[in-house]
């Protein structure tokens, strides 16, 4: 049975189909009878740095996330006097990564299967956002391992493993994964721990999700270093 009803979520048959802590999760991110979104546009703030020794900069952005599907990201940083304007996305497969200065002057683009591979990652992380993505009529299977969630999404035929952190009430704390990445030393692609850490959440319409947080790369290690801090603005969810 679907955990839709009409469109509508429908916790009492999701109860059958997930383990009792994505249950808890579930419920405490989508209100029962919600009609399912599976489109978010978010406007957020924040910091950013690329590197461990380089300087924070503050950003605004924008990003329209498709359930399982794709993401557009642009975002505008100061660097100094100048203006930074980054543009990503992700879609069937297929990623672009585009930096232009006063957003006219292009001053770098990237793409590759190494990208689109990182990029997939990406796309489940950010999906918590739209928690809907992580109901089983969008590909998402469930586990439970001790105190730990296991999800897994596939991702235009990649499968795609998180672990989550969730409170006795259904807050997704912490969330991570192994994601790939050339944040490495001779700058080749690995598998990089990745972890984003709830601080704050708030509801949106028929959704709470995490509205402050923080991400790391090399999470958990003695590499480990936060590159990203954000504050959500607003968050539209359209079926």
């Amino acid at each position: 049975m679907s955990s839709l009803s009409q469109g509508k979520f429908d916790p009492e048959t999701l109860a059958k189909r997930v383990p009792p802590t994505a249950l808890r999760y579930l419920i405490h991110a989508i209100r029962p009878g919600a009609t399912l979104a599976r489109r978010a546009e978010i406007t957020f703030h924040g910091f950013v740095r690329l590197k461990p020794r380089l300087p924070w900069l503050s950003f605004r952005g924008r990003e329209t996330i498709e359930a399982g599907r794709s993401f557009h990201v642009t975002a505008r940083a100061s660097l100094g006097p100048l203006l930074v304007t980054t543009r990503d996305w992700y879609e069937q497969g297929v990623v672009t990564a585009q930096v232009r200065l006063f957003g006219l002057i292009p001053v770098m683009s990237r793409h590759g299967p190494d990208l689109a591979r990182s990029a997939r990652g990406r796309l489940v992380v950010e999906s918590t956002w739209l928690p809907s993505s992580f109901l089983p009529e969008f590909g998402a299977h469930w586990s439970e391992e001790g105190s730990l969630l296991q999800l897994t999404m596939s991702i235009d035929n990649e499968d795609v493993r998180v672990t989550m952190r969730v409170e006795s009430d259904g807050l997704l704390r912490e969330l991570s994964l192994q994601r790939w990445s050339d944040l490495t030393d001779d700058g080749s692609y690995a598998w990089i721990p990745f972890a984003s850490h709830t601080e704050e959440e708030r509801t949106f319409g028929d959704y709470t999700v995490p509205s402050r947080l923080r991400a790391s790369w090399w999470a958990g290690t003695d590499r480990e270093f936060e590159f990203f801090r954000a504050v959500v603005d607003t968050i539209h969810y359209s079926p």
